[in-house]
């Protein structure tokens, strides 16, 4: 009666092969993971980008701010600059006015409606978008 003692070739040739497959499994899945995580990053800056957009907004006509003398006809050219070589574009479009009428039947302009748009592209080259919008009154004290 002969005992075996040891594994056959086979058995080895399958092992081998089945820690093969769960090593590129895992490759594959890190280096997803690193691209997801770098684009999370860049969304979260875009985000940060934005917020400090909505801010300027905000601050239009205030002591100290980069915008002053802007009105409504063109706060949407205060634009916060990018650093040269920056992946992101900020624009600022108007969305609408507000308006209220007053009871001598005068149609007047009380605020403004902007979208802050942030544009870049991620790891995979493909074009991302944030775009959250804000309102300005004229009757805070940001605006005279």
């Amino acid at each position: 009666m002969i005992s075996n003692k040891g594994f056959s070739l086979v058995e080895i040739l399958i092992a081998i092969l089945v820690v093969a497959l769960s090593g590129v499994g895992t490759l594959k899945l890190y280096s997803y993971m690193e691209v997801e995580k770098a684009n999370a990053a860049m969304f979260v800056e875009a985000k940060l980008i934005a917020e400090s957009q909505l801010a300027l907004l905000q601050t239009v006509n205030t002591t100290g701010s980069i915008c002053t003398g802007k009105t409504f006809a063109n706060i949407q050219d205060c634009v916060n600059e990018q650093d040269e070589g920056s992946p992101f574009t900020v624009t600022v479009t108007s969305i609408k006015s507000l308006t209220h009428e007053s009871a001598a039947g005068i149609v007047e302009t009380y605020g403004n409606v902007y979208k802050v748009t942030v544009t870049w592209a991620d790891r995979n080259n493909e074009g991302k978008t944030l775009a959250i919008p804000v309102s300005v009154s004229k009757y805070t004290n940001l605006l005279e």
